[in-house]
């Protein structure tokens, strides 16, 4: 089960509310469609902090929610399990999802995934300076969720990190760079974290017929 996070942090209905949190995710979206540009296009799911999806997101091939009280609300109402049938989504994006209830959350996401779907997890990065700057990010331990992504049968991937270190920067300015994943010095400092786990599903291979009536015959 993934750790808490500090206890300073305020609640889903309000740590995203400002312009600038709301930019941080509109960032993280631009991110991660040039991320999808790549795969097929199949039916997604979004969880999202925010209260109504915006006009990046291409609706008709997915749902979009946001956690409401016990539930979720958005292109439908619906609690755990998922009104979803197994193995139906190519891709589940997770942005910066509550820590309650999270483990059963995960497992419903590797429920619905096709094999070679992905989850994409994008988390506060605990270790950034731009927590100091922006308080109401939630953040979170990273090892906890790989190990509970790990314990539903996924195939996780090391943390990627993106985002400003201290800053964003001004609206009318060019933020591309503080979103390109290069993997270069510093990106350890960066705001955002994100995770993507993979589903594989091992085919069964059927038992020779002659070891399903004992022990194999010697070589």
């Amino acid at each position: 089960m993934p750790a808490a996070a500090s206890s300073r942090q305020p609640g889903a209905s309000n740590r995203f509310s400002g312009s600038e949190a709301q930019r941080l995710l509109a960032g993280e979206r631009r991110w991660l469609a040039g991320q999808l540009a790549s795969r097929p296009a199949r039916p997604w799911l979004w969880i999202a902090p925010t209260e109504r999806p915006p006009t990046d997101v291409p609706a008709p091939r997915g749902l979009w929610l946001q956690r409401e009280g016990e539930g979720y609300a958005g292109t439908l109402r619906c609690g755990l399990p998922l009104p979803v049938p197994n193995d139906s989504l190519g891709d589940v994006v997770l942005q910066h999802p509550q820590v309650r209830g999270a483990s059963a959350l995960l497992a419903e996401s590797a429920r619905v995934l096709v094999d070679g779907g992905r989850l994409w997890l994008f988390l506060g990065n605990p270790w950034s300076p731009y927590r100091l700057h922006r308080r109401s990010l939630p953040v979170s331990p990273v090892t906890p969720w790989q190990q509970c992504l790990r314990g539903h049968g996924l195939q996780v991937g090391p943390p990627r990190f993106i985002g400003p270190c201290w800053r964003l920067p001004s609206p009318d300015a060019d933020d591309a760079a503080f979103w390109r994943d290069d993997g270069r010095t510093g990106s350890l400092l960066r705001a955002c974290c994100v995770v993507v786990a993979e589903k594989r599903v091992v085919p069964a291979t059927p038992t020779p017929v002659a070891w399903r009536h004992g022990a194999a015959p010697a070589a």
